[in-house]
């Protein structure tokens, strides 16, 4: 379970939730990153999931790898002010560093702005 001390941040397992972010929730987007978010007010968690692209990396290992290394940029962000539920996928093409991970994630998150 993704947990920190500033946030509470949870894992996002809900299929509801997922097709419901992907249909009506707002998109912002980096070099290498796509955030897909919905803001509620009324949740007491900020629940969270990764995604990486089957097509892009054909490999389970690799997969497994990228999606490890975008909770630990999570995992650092500590800029998450809203309450609500996020999608973040990994839209590149190569495999990433972690350090540019989490400094594009904090950007990432910098420019959202709270309800």
């Amino acid at each position: 379970m993704l947990t920190t001390k500033k946030t509470n941040l949870r894992r996002l397992k809900s299929k509801a939730v997922i097709d419901r972010l992907f249909l009506e929730g707002e998109g912002i987007h980096s070099k290498h990153l796509f955030l897909r978010l919905i803001q509620e007010k009324e949740t007491p968690f900020v629940y969270a999931g990764v995604s990486v692209s089957k097509r892009t990396f054909k490999k389970a290992v690799d997969r497994n790898r990228i999606k490890r290394q975008l909770r630990v940029a999570l995992k650092s962000v500590t800029q998450i002010s809203f309450k609500g539920s996020f999608m973040l996928v990994y839209k590149g093409r190569k495999l990433p560093n972690t350090l540019e991970l989490i400094e594009e994630t904090s950007l990432l998150f910098a420019k959202i702005t709270p309800l």
